[in-house]
């Protein structure tokens, strides 16, 4: 389970036909033997160093995806008695259902039963009621956003406690157990001087400006739940697009040399430049020249052929934005890295942004994105959110996540596939981001990893201000 992150790039090596062959067909025992035997050869280290990353893929998919789709319809009848024996077929072609094959037959994430009904509720109800009709959602959730435009701002005071607790299996009791827990990190929306910590269960210490996190470094108790508490304050801003007219401006004049280089530029092994990317990068500009109606282009383009589903572990993906490209479906995080890499590969700076959406009622991981285009500067993008409006025909929530995000948002990460302070010796469950903590023991031979343990949050406090 060693990982270092300068070897994430090596993703983009190829892999030997025959381990291919094994993974496709959902043979992950015989995928593992494989690259056992493929790791006795004498190989090139960029060779070995993919094969190293692929043993992880194929242990963990092996795992993963426990659900038949026997389990997962009679899971669906539970709730919604009529549906099909085909609902997997129907919910595949609608771009919302993510499964693997084992051994040639299909298998999906206990998650894929929620997201289908978040999904597809409405539709599934009406198998067993014709008369049923979703609730019209095309004017909702306009107050907040009518607010920020009348007021130019919107701003909330959080307090949030993040708890991890490991599984008894786990426990080492009495070895040095390390701990990264997600924390406020200071931004534009988020004033350092208004970062507090109140509590901790055990001592912590703030690390990190890029992922930031309360890190903890204590003896392994038997049962403990490990914890912290902060406040924030979170300050969206409006900025008001509807009046813009091509200004003939270079989209990077104002950033540095270094920021326009660091934020136009591949990231491997996901934002790569690849034919897929550049044709349809192209494809999307078409005869646009102006910078900020290029980005708006990729953004529309993602609320209309992409659709919002649970996809695997970031950490289980070869290339991010392709496969959302070619799948047409993925979360918010896929979807923000398909608009980076969309606008990168035309000029347009675009950086990562991620940590929670968190509102007075809850708190769950979320990504979204930036891009810079003079003369505004950095603005703000949420694909998935835009997703969503545009599949229930909400004008003004689609206009507003283009340019414009709200102030319920926990930013906990700055930047996309960074290290953590100090850095983590063992495989992170997610090497790119920073949102559900991570963990392992200070021998640097134990982690903890998948199953190993539970993260969850709340929002204790929200006072807006």
């Amino acid at each position: 389970m060693y990982l270092p992150m300068n070897r994430l790039p090596f993703l983009s090596v190829s892999l030997p036909e025959e381990v291919k062959m094994y993974h496709y067909s959902g043979d992950f025992e015989g995928e593992l033997a494989c690259i056992h035997r493929w790791l006795k050869k004498s190989l090139p280290e960029s060779q070995r160093k993919r094969l190293e990353i692929q043993r992880i893929f194929a242990e963990q998919l092996l795992s993963d995806y426990e659900l038949t789709e026997t389990q997962f319809v009679s899971a669906l009848r539970e709730r919604y008695p009529a549906v099909p024996d085909h609902i997997a077929d129907l919910l595949i072609e609608k771009g919302n259902l993510d499964f693997i094959l084992k051994k040639g037959v299909r298998h999906f994430q206990y998650q894929a039963i929620t997201n289908a009904c978040n999904r597809h509720g409405d539709e599934m109800m009406a198998f067993g009621d014709p008369e049923h009709k979703a609730a019209d959602s095309s004017q909702s959730g306009h107050e907040h956003i009518l607010a920020m435009q009348k007021e130019g701002s919107l701003s909330y005071r959080y307090e949030v406690e993040e708890w991890i607790k490991l599984e008894p299996h786990a426990e080492r009791v009495g070895e040095t157990l390390r701990l990264w827990f997600p924390y406020p990190v200071a931004c534009d929306t988020q004033p350092a001087d208004e970062i507090k910590l109140i509590s901790s269960s055990h001592p912590v210490t703030i690390t990190g400006d890029v992922h930031r996190t309360a890190f903890m470094e204590v003896p392994c108790e038997a049962g403990a739940t490990y914890s912290v508490r902060f406040s924030f304050v979170q300050k969206a801003k409006y900025t008001d697009l509807s009046g813009h007219t091509p200004t003939g401006l270079p989209a990077g004049l104002g950033l540095s040399a270094e920021d326009l280089e660091k934020y136009t530029s591949e990231q491997y092994p996901h934002i790569r430049f690849t034919p897929t990317v550049l044709a349809l990068a192209n494809e999307i500009k078409g005869e646009e020249t102006d910078p900020l109606l290029i980005a708006k282009r990729i953004y529309d383009w993602i609320c209309d052929n992409v659709r919002y589903s649970y996809v695997r572990d970031y950490l289980l993906i070869e290339n991010i934005p392709e496969f959302v490209m070619v799948n047409r479906y993925g979360d918010c995080g896929t979807m923000a890295l398909v608009f980076i890499t969309l606008c990168r590969a035309l000029g347009i700076p675009a950086k990562w942004q991620s940590g929670s959406s968190c509102r007075p009622d809850g708190i769950g991981s979320h990504d979204w994105c930036m891009f810079y285009v003079a003369p505004y500067g950095w603005l703000y993008c949420d694909p998935s959110y835009g997703e969503g409006a545009a599949r229930s025909h909400n004008t003004v929530r689609r206009e507003h996540y283009f340019g414009n995000l709200d102030p319920f948002r926990l930013v906990a990460s700055n930047e996309f596939q960074q290290p953590l302070t100090p850095d983590k010796a063992l495989c992170r469950m997610d090497p790119y981001d920073n949102q559900s903590g991570e963990g392992e023991y200070a021998d640097g031979e134990h982690n903890i990893f998948f199953g190993d343990r539970t993260h969850d949050r709340r929002v204790v406090k929200a006072e807006k201000l």
